[in-house]
């Protein structure tokens, strides 16, 4: 009778989790549409200026006076709410483990809006970012409506966060990927399931506005001869060496901007700046450059230019990024490897140029964020092209090891130390390992309280799962057999944990 009363349980609680999950992608799916139209829109005041302006001389004046709006509300909106900027990645990662706690209906707000002021000056910003932490946002809020506790609210920003990432980029796979990878960073059945349901609602949404068509659109691809392979291992090291050289510099233009003593209101002007050269001068690397990756595979550009424009592209995206304004880096990133995967083309052989972009692609991103399955899987999904996996794996792994072996933090994880250091709070992420221990029968640690085990020095437990229920645990919690612990160690600490609980 227990065991059928504690397996009705479970269901319901994984059934009360897919519910919620499943309003989570409704709610994240509506919020990422709208936003996603608004960069649409943007993108068409964009292509107003850039094809007004010298046609007629006093449209570089609306202009100028345009882009100042623009900064001075996209600033306006991070000074309102600071947690508001940048991409929201950090900020999510901060959320669900606990080292900040943020208000859902003003970063909803002032994201959204912050994010459509800056796109309406083309930095080059991307929408995933803000996406994401746009979908989580939508999650904290059903959570707190249906009065959940942190430990599912965690969960459902989870969900949020792969909702997000689905929505921006027609991408439900791969909002799960990134969401486990990057963000929650522990793996679930209940976990998995929800934010799966999450991301595919919200997907469903997001294509019955948008179409089911491909984000990048790419016809007639050669055939991979098994030569090639050795090429195809080539770029992915000459991407890591890429991404690394993306990561420092992002680092660099930071630090830099830090440096800066200007009002908030004013950073953004900056970029504005930028971005009026690059309307006069250089108007194709304005936006996120979406429409860029089109235009590499149909119209053909020389080697000088290629590389001119992948430096021009590069420079003003960590300068717009770099501002503290809403918007993400995702996509530019993936554009900056499209334009990579064209350059090498021109030494290894055009008719491959498509495969190659596709490529460079992935591997770029697996350089900068180190995520190879996310990067591979988005691929997959962002061009609808599903047999090419690989030499996507062969691609991203050697990205991923160069990158890797050079030393650079990854992306995301340098962005959340800069977001802590500025907020004060200790970052040890790092460092963090997590461990999953089940208490046997024959275990020493059943009837004891977690304060009377000496669990070793910076060692602690997160989180305990009992009869299907998560459990916060105290001091004076009493552990009982068939709990499931989740822990969390240092990396110096990790191997005495291993020794004194794990290993038999």
């Amino acid at each position: 009778m227990n065991i059928l009363k504690k397996r009705r349980r479970e269901i319901f609680s994984e059934s009360s989790l897919l519910f919620d999950g499943i309003i989570v992608g409704i709610m994240a799916g509506i919020v990422g549409v709208i936003y996603r139209l608004m960069i649409a829109y943007s993108e068409k005041v964009i292509y107003f200026f850039e094809n007004n302006i010298w046609s007629n001389k006093i449209y570089i004046l609306y202009l100028i006076l345009f882009l100042l709006v623009m900064g001075f509300l996209s600033a306006y909106m991070v000074k309102k709410e600071p947690y508001s900027s940048g991409s929201g990645i950090p900020q999510v990662v901060a959320e669900v483990t606990g080292r900040i706690d943020t208000r859902p209906f003003r970063i909803l707000f002032y994201k959204m809006f912050g994010g459509f002021f800056a796109a309406l000056g083309g930095l080059s910003l991307g929408r995933e970012g803000p996406s994401i932490q746009l979908g989580a946002m939508s999650g904290k809020l059903v959570s707190k409506l249906l009065r959940r506790d942190s430990v599912k609210e965690n969960y459902l920003l989870t969900c949020g966060a792969s909702a997000g990432l689905s929505v921006a980029f027609n991408a439900p796979l791969a909002g799960v990927m990134f969401s486990i990878e990057e963000i929650h960073k522990n793996i679930s059945k209940k976990l998995v399931v929800s934010c799966f349901a999450s991301a595919v609602v919200a997907d469903v949404i997001s294509q019955y506005v948008f179409g089911f068509e491909a984000i990048f659109k790419f016809s007639n691809l050669a055939s991979i001869e098994l030569q090639t392979y050795i090429f195809i291992a080539i770029l992915g090291i000459f991407l890591g060496l890429c991404g690394t050289f993306y990561n420092l510099l992002m680092k660099f233009c930071l630090k830099i901007y830090n440096k800066i003593t200007l009002n908030i209101l004013l950073r953004p002007q900056i970029a504005m700046f930028c971005s009026l050269l690059m309307f006069i001068f250089f108007p194709i690397v304005l936006g996120s450059g979406h429409h860029l990756v089109e235009k590499l595979i149909y119209t053909t550009y020389g080697i000088l230019f290629l590389i001119v424009l992948y430096f021009l592209k590069t420079f003003f995206s960590l300068m717009s990024f770099s501002s503290g304004v809403a918007g993400g880096i995702f996509l530019p990133i993936l554009v900056q490897g499209a334009i990579l995967g064209a350059l090498f083309s021109k030494f290894v052989g055009t008719e491959y140029l498509s495969i190659f972009i596709i490529l460079s692609m992935a591997g770029y991103l697996t350089a900068v964020v180190r995520s190879p399955l996310t990067s591979i899987i988005l691929i997959f999904e962002m061009t609808q092209k599903l047999s090419y996996f690989l030499p996507l794996a062969i691609c991203c792994l050697a990205a991923y090891y160069t990158a890797n072996i050079l030393g650079t933090k990854p992306v995301y994880e340098y962005l959340l130390g800069n977001l802590l250091s500025k907020e004060h709070i200790k970052f040890d992420g790092e460092n963090e390992i997590e461990f999953e221990l089940t208490i046997e029968a024959d275990s020493a640690l059943i009837n004891r309280k977690i304060c009377e085990i000496d669990w070793g020095k910076n060692i602690f437990v997160a989180e305990i799962e009992r009869n299907a229920k998560h459990i916060l645990p105290k001091g004076d919690t009493l552990l009982n057999q068939n709990d499931k612990l989740l822990i969390k160690a240092t990396k110096e600490s990790s191997d005495d944990f291993v020794n004194k609980f794990l290993e038999k």
